[in-house]
């Protein structure tokens, strides 16, 4: 039993010494810079709670996460619909549904940064395909880009084309999971497919789900590549999510101090939603249970 965890413990200290390195290290910097004014990476004085409380003040911090919410729901309620409607549909391995998955996968397997700038010359005003579809409606001179709707619409879209193919593997592995006896013993009772779906399906799938629920939420949440390359932000900062404000912050304006503060709350902010979302699943389950 020594020799069984000498083992143990080798195997698992190099991954938590990498960890500690990139992990808990720079949040002990972010949290020591967070408490001091840091201009230009110099360190200056000590400011305690000044920076949080500068952050939480901040109209373009609070508009920023008004916007962040109304795109995370969004974004996750299509990607989250057509990953499922994806994964109903492709599940079986027919050469029909295999072939499906393949293409589906396409904009997964494309960078971010690829993937945002091809929409981007997609909805651009100029030598874009929109106006083109748009033309025979006599709107060849509508900018999806300049309007601030519209823009948000966009984003949402990019985050829905991009990681549906994400929503539909993890939600797949849960349907591979559910026990094929299930749906022959409901056929044999004449339960229809909506039946099926409603009785089995769904509640079999709780915890795949919650799994893809929260990674999306995540996702969205702190989201940089799709409004800094596809909007900027823009227009008039209609698509100012918090993860390119928090960029700006520290990248842009270089206020660090006030940066690693304000993502230090970010931070708590996830934790938070983790768990309202883990608590909400379970207080489901009891309900049901």
């Amino acid at each position: 039993m020594f020799r069984q965890d000498k083992v143990a413990w080798g195997l698992v200290l190099p991954f938590l010494a990498i960890e500690f390195i990139f992990v808990a290290v720079p949040l002990g910097i972010g949290g020591w810079m967070s408490l001091h004014r840091v201009d230009f990476l110099v360190v200056k004085n000590f400011v305690g709670m000044q920076n949080y409380w500068d952050v939480i003040n901040s109209p373009a911090v609070l508009n920023s996460l008004l916007l962040t919410a109304v795109f995370t729901f969004f974004a996750l309620f299509f990607t989250f619909l057509s990953g499922f409607s994806l994964a109903l549909f492709l599940e079986r391995d027919g050469r029909l549904q295999v072939f499906g998955r393949a293409v589906v996968l396409v904009p997964f397997t494309i960078s971010m940064l690829i993937g945002s700038m091809l929409l981007k010359w997609i909805f651009s005003r100029e030598g874009g395909l929109m106006p083109l579809a748009l033309q025979p409606l006599g709107m060849a001179d509508t900018s999806i880009l300049a309007d601030p709707s519209n823009a948000m619409g966009a984003l949402v879209f990019n985050g829905m084309w991009r990681d549906s193919a994400h929503a539909m593997i993890l939600l797949m592995a849960g349907l591979k999971s559910v026990p094929l006896q299930l749906y022959d013993a409901a056929r044999v009772d004449g339960a229809g497919p909506v039946r099926r779906f409603v009785r089995i399906t769904l509640p079999m799938m709780r915890l795949p789900i919650l799994i893809t629920c929260v990674r999306l939420i995540l996702h969205f949440a702190n989201i940089l590549t799709f409004p800094l390359i596809l909007t900027g932000g823009g227009p008039n900062d209609a698509t100012n999510i918090i993860g390119l404000q928090l960029y700006r912050t520290g990248f842009q304006d270089f206020r660090l101090g006030i940066g690693n503060a304000f993502a230090l709350i970010v931070f708590v902010v996830n934790i938070a939603l983790i768990m309202v979302v883990i608590r909400l699943f379970r207080a489901k389950e009891e309900s049901q249970a």
